[in-house]
Parts: C-alpha cells; sequence; structure tokens
C-alpha cells in the first residue's frame, strides 16, 4: 500500500488543489468607480479610457487597477450633486435613537453573484438556472444593474465560492482545542455508477459546541477496497492538515473497513499520531448493527407484516375508500384523523415500526371496516394476530426510541451508547425468559447477532457513559450486573483499566502542554533562583561535603505525594451522580468543570465528541442523491464535492436559521436522556 507523503507531489485533480485554478483565475474589475465609469475600448489595447456616466467628462488610465483619479473625479463631479429619491433605501438597522435612517443603495456585483450561489447550492438547483428567462426576468427586475452570466460562470463562481469556504473551515479545524473524530462512508451513484466517500469532521470547540462538517465528497476510483479507501483517508487528513489529530473514526460492517482500520493505524503509529495504540481508534456505527438485527429479526414475522402492508395498501387505494374510512374513524369512533394510515418502505425497519403503530391506533375501525367490506376481510387480522402486532410494536418501540437518540448529529452520543445499548440487551434478554412465545424464535436469532456486537464494542463507549455525570461507575456497575451477575466486575474493571490507561495519556499530554508554555518564564526565574542560592552558600550546613541529599529527597517526595494523591479521575468518581433521568447539557457541565479538572476534561472533550452512528456522512448521500439527477449526471466530481460541502457548511453557520427555516428537532436538543 502505498501511503500519501508531504514529499509526494499532489496530482490537480486530488480533490482539494484543483480548485486554486479557478480562484486564480483573472479578477474582473471590482473597484466601486465602475458603478459611475463606462470603459471605452481604445484602438491601442494597452491604454484604458474611461467615460464619466455623469458629466460624460473621458479619462485616460493605464490600467483598470489604477481608478484613484477617477475617484477623486466623482467625489467633486458637479452632475453628481442632484441624487434621485429612488437611490436610496430604508436602512434595515435603525440610528441610535430608534429612528428608521435613510441610506445610499448600492449594487454590489460581487455579493449579488455570491448570493445566487447560495440558492444554487442551499435550493440544489441546476446551474443552467441562471440562463432560464424567468430566472433573468427577475433578476432584472430585482436590480436593473444586474449582469446575466452563463451556467459556466455560476459554475465557477460556486468553486470559488467553495474554495474561499474550505480555507475558513481548515482554520477551524486547525484552532479545533481538542481531537478531532471523523465518520466515514460509501455511496453508489445510480445515474453514474462512480462510487463516492463521504468523510465528516467531529469536534468540540473552544465555546464546548459539538461542531460537524463535511470535509470529503468525492468520487472514488476503482478498486473499492480496503487499501485504496485508506489512501484517500490519508490523502484528505493531510490535505487539511489534521492528519495527527485524529481521535477515532466510526464506520459501518462493511468487509473492506477492517482493511482499511489496519492500514490507518499502522500509518498512525509511524507518525505516533494514536492513543493507547488505537484502542479507542475504531467505532461500530451502533444504529447499522441495530438496523441489521432488527431487519433480520422482521423476516421471521414477515407474514402478518405483509398483511397489513397490504391491507394499508387497499384501503390508501381508492380516494373514495379513504375518505370514507377517515370519516368513520372520526364520526363513528371519535379519533383524530389528522394521524393517518402509514405504509411503509420494505428495506426500512423503523417505517415499517411506524406503519405497525398507525395501524394499531385503527385497531376498532379496522375490526368495524372487515365486517362490512368483503373485500377487506382477507387482510383482516384474528384476536391473536392483532395481540402479536401490539406485542411486535412494543418490541420494536424501544429499538426506534435507541435508534432515534443514537442518530442526533448536533448533540453528543457516545455518553448516551452504553444505557441505549443496555436496554436493547435486557429487553432480548426479558423476551427470551417471558411468555411472548410468538417472539421466542425472531429474538433468539436477534441476540446471537447482539451478543457478538456487545462482547466488542461495550468496553469502548462505556467509558464516555462513565465521564457523563448522571451515570458515572456505579450505573456501569448496575448493568452489567443485570446481565452478567457475579461476573460484572470482570466487565467492569477491564472498562476501569481502559479508561486509566486513556486518562493517563492525556496528563502526560497536559504536563507536557503547561512545560512548553512555561519554559520561557522559567529560564529567567531559574537564574534569580541560582544566585539567591549562591548568596546563601556560605551558612549553609555541611555534614562530611561528599554527598548532598537535597535532591534525591526531592525526588523522594514527588514519588510519594505521586503515589498518594488522587488523580483528578479519582476524586470525579467519588463525586455523588446526578440524576438519572435529569436533562442536562454533558458539555455544559464539562465547561463549568474544566476549571476543577483540567486534565480530566480534555478527556472529555475528545470522547464525548466520539459519534456512535454514520448518520451524518449517509445523510450527504440523501442530498448527493438530489445534485446528481438524471439531468446532471454529466457534473465533474469536484463540482459534486463542492456543492455538498457547500450545503453542510452553510447550514452549520446556521444559513437555514437566518431565512427562516424550521429547524429539525435534532437542532433543539441539547441533551437527551432515555
Amino acid at each position: 500500500m502505498t501511503m500519501a507523503s508531504s514529499n509526494t507531489p499532489i496530482p490537480v485533480d486530488d480533490g482539494f488543489n484543483e480548485y486554486e485554478s479557478v480562484v486564480k483565475r483573472q479578477k474582473s474589475t471590482t473597484s466601486k468607480v465602475w458603478d459611475e465609469m463606462t470603459k471605452l475600448e481604445c484602438e491601442n489595447k494597452n491604454e484604458l479610457k474611461a467615460q464619466c456616466n455623469h458629466c460624460k467628462t473621458i479619462f485616460f488610465a493605464k490600467s483598470s487597477s489604477e481608478t484613484s483619479h477617477l475617484r477623486r473625479h466623482l467625489n467633486s463631479c458637479l452632475k453628481k450633486v442632484n441624487k434621485d429619491i429612488a437611490q436610496y433605501i430604508i436602512a434595515t438597522q435603525p440610528s441610535p435613537e430608534g429612528v428608521p435612517s435613510i441610506k445610499n443603495y448600492k449594487f454590489d456585483a460581487v455579493e449579488c453573484r455570491q448570493a445566487i450561489s447560495t440558492f444554487l447550492v442551499c435550493g440544489k438547483h441546476s446551474f443552467g438556472t441562471v440562463e432560464e428567462p424567468g430566472f433573468r426576468y427577475m433578476m432584472r427586475i430585482a436590480s436593473p444593474n444586474f449582469k446575466n452570466i452563463s451556467r459556466q460562470t455560476a459554475i465557477r463562481d460556486v468553486l470559488k465560492y467553495y474554495a474561499k469556504e474550505r480555507d475558513h473551515v481548515k482554520e477551524e479545524l486547525a484552532k479545533a482545542p481538542g481531537l478531532i473524530c471523523l465518520t466515514s462512508d460509501n455511496w453508489n451513484s445510480e445515474h453514474t455508477n462512480d462510487e463516492y466517500i463521504c468523510i465528516t469532521a467531529h469536534w468540540v470547540d473552544k465555546d464546548w459546541k459539538l461542531q460537524k462538517r463535511i470535509i470529503r465528497f468525492r468520487a472514488l476510483f476503482p478498486p473499492y477496497d480496503g487499501l485504496n479507501i485508506a489512501d484517500e483517508l490519508v490523502l484528505c487528513l493531510s490535505q487539511w492538515g489534521i492528519d495527527k489529530k485524529i481521535f477515532s473514526i466510526t464506520l459501518d460492517n462493511a468487509s473492506y473497513n477492517d482493511v482499511m482500520v489496519s492500514c490507518l493505524k499502522n500509518c498512525f503509529r509511524a507518525n505516533r499520531a494514536i492513543l493507547c495504540d488505537g484502542a479507542f481508534f475504531q467505532v461500530r456505527c451502533c444504529a447499522h448493527i441495530l438496523n441489521l438485527i432488527v431487519k433480520y429479526g422482521l423476516e421471521l414475522a414477515d407474514y402478518v407484516v405483509c398483511k397489513i402492508r397490504n391491507g394499508i395498501r387497499y384501503i390508501k387505494k381508492s380516494g373514495i375508500r379513504r375518505k370514507r374510512f377517515y370519516d368513520v374513524a372520526d364520526k363513528s369512533f371519535h379519533l383524530n384523523v389528522t394521524k393517518k394510515l402509514r405504509q411503509d418502505v420494505c428495506v426500512r425497519w423503523n417505517s415499517t415500526y411506524l406503519m405497525l403503530e398507525s395501524f394499531l391506533y385503527y385497531k376498532d375501525v379496522l375490526d368495524y371496516w372487515g365486517q362490512w367490506d368483503k373485500d377487506y376481510q382477507m387482510f383482516a387480522l384474528s384476536s391473536e394476530e392483532w395481540r402479536n402486532v401490539a406485542i411486535l410494536c412494543k418490541f420494536l418501540r424501544v429499538f426506534y426510541d435507541v435508534t432515534c437518540v443514537f442518530s442526533g448529529s448536533n448533540y453528543p452520543t457516545a455518553n448516551l451508547y452504553f444505557r441505549g445499548v443496555w436496554k436493547v440487551h435486557k429487553l432480548l434478554i426479558d423476551i427470551v425468559k417471558g411468555s411472548y412465545s410468538f417472539l421466542t424464535p425472531m429474538v433468539k436469532q436477534m441476540q446471537e447477532k447482539f451478543n457478538k456486537y456487545w462482547a466488542e464494542y461495550s468496553l469502548i463507549l462505556s467509558c464516555a457513559a462513565i465521564l457523563d455525570s448522571r451515570y458515572k461507575l456505579n450505573y456501569v456497575q448496575y448493568c452489567f450486573k443485570t446481565i452478567y451477575g457475579v461476573h460484572a466486575s470482570d466487565f467492569v474493571e477491564t472498562i476501569l483499566s481502559n479508561l486509566r490507561l486513556l486518562f493517563d495519556e492525556y496528563v502526560k499530554k497536559f504536563k507536557s502542554m503547561s512545560s512548553s508554555l512555561a519554559g520561557s518564564s522559567n529560564v529567567s526565574d531559574k537564574n534569580l533562583v541560582d544566585s539567591g542560592l549562591d548568596e546563601h552558600n556560605d551558612n549553609s550546613a555541611d555534614f562530611g561535603g561528599y554527598f548532598d541529599e537535597s535532591d534525591d529527597y526531592k525526588r523522594y517526595l514527588n514519588e510519594f505525594s505521586t503515589r498518594s494523591e488522587k488523580s483528578q479521575l479519582d476524586i470525579y468518581l467519588e463525586e455523588s451522580e446526578l440524576e438519572l433521568n435529569s436533562q442536562i447539557d454533558v458539555l455544559d457541565y464539562w465547561s463549568k468543570s474544566s476549571v476543577r479538572y483540567n486534565e480530566l476534561s480534555l478527556l472529555a472533550r475528545d470522547l464525548l465528541a466520539i459519534p456512535i452512528s454514520t448518520v451524518a456522512s449517509e445523510s450527504a448521500f440523501s442530498m448527493g442523491k438530489k445534485v446528481i439527477t438524471p439531468i446532471r449526471s454529466s457534473l465533474k466530481p469536484k463540482t459534486v464535492q463542492a456543492v455538498v460541502c457547500l450545503d453542510d457548511w452553510m447550514r452549520a453557520k446556521g444559513f437555514s436559521a437566518e431565512i427562516g427555516c424550521k429547524k429539525d428537532d435534532d437542532d433543539e436538543v441539547s441533551s437527551v436522556a432515555f
């Protein structure tokens, strides 16, 4: 495998530097004087003439960059004295006295073009939109000074906008106070048959806010194996300057990911850029695991699910039948008919759960409907089937709630992992031991798959649960005891040893940071102390003169104090926990506790930034489907990356909130408790 090296020249189409050629294109004249001056053609192309739009005076200039004499003329032009009230607008910000002020309106072509780029990116509009007559008519009415642009110019504007924002994101990553966690996933475009990789960076900023940015959305070159993808990741991290700041990477269960992670670990070990020899480096996508488990289990209950699916399809197929059904539900059963019967998508079990939930809501109506509609009777459920559906729906509810929490990307999920997965594990055990014979065969199959995942990864992110002040060590001990009984202490000890090992790494890191900051001042202070000691040497007691035990005694005291002092981790664990179901912002807690636990808070910052699902990367693929459509399948890969990344970065800056869009539910969640 050939890993990316800093000495290796990077090709132009590497997904990063190829945008520089767009930025370095010849710049257009941007001086404000050209809003009131008109360029005139000259026979000699090296000469430039400009005519004042007000007094029609003609001026000479050597180049378009020398405009100071033109600006002086405009400031003193007599014809410019009379101003039309149409050139003024009401300022959006009132004056200090609270009275709206009037300001002169000046058309800014650069800002307008950037706004058009924003419109195209956030709306997933075709670049050909700028050439449509309706768009040009709208812009002409909005601003007569606007000059029409072509689709090629619109693409260049978006690429330049991307390069500009990319530099800002790169600066944010460089300033990140802690380490950076990654999520990565692959996606195949059905319209181009290209394999795309999406890499998302997650970190906690200086204000203790969770941040995420897509840093790569790029078509891969075959073969699509672990070695090739590892090369792509190393190249990407090197280009962004974060190859020595990576804490973990969250991946799904694809077989090539194991090879890729092994290659990445070897590369990071060579650069000494990995903690605890990579024990915390790879995190499996928990949402993906739960998805596989539930889909596998639902196959065993396929008969009753198909019966429900076809029954709902029958009712919704006819508009008259559908209207009559909801009329009966409203008038005869007094149900809230704004909650509709839902059809599922067969490949998405969460939609199947929502279908079952809506079906149970209309149970009485459906029983009544089956009594007089002979065609529906083949889909009607028996009493035993209704009972089984209710049990199945209650069973799936736990998986659905846990998956929804795990799929968040705007709040920490690492601390929520342990409690959520424990609930699923406990549910599977209780079902097998319980009296639900309908579910027992299905759950046994699910339990086999789950046990493998739990045994391998319950130990990793349990450390993050301990750093949640609602859980700490006691809750982890309780959960393991309910599952493993007397053997629970072995698991807890393993978790604690891993956590202490990781904490020791951060203590060393903190001390090296502190010593480097204090190094310069210590030099001067030491000179003063040494000179002071020399003055007292004549009066010091000397017992023999051949052995000075003072330095050895100091080392002894330091070792003794190190052994006797409790670490910040021990002090934190001894404090009492908060209420188990209290709603807290775990990052806000550590922000306020960073003074007391200056070393432990460094660990908490990085550990809580770990995403336990790849939803952040997978959501980019949903957007990619809107960008790469049948009529836009010829877009260049660098253009696709620019559009996807720009959309993500603008949302991170609050663009959707600025224009009054309703936020997703996830955006409102600062803390989640099960």
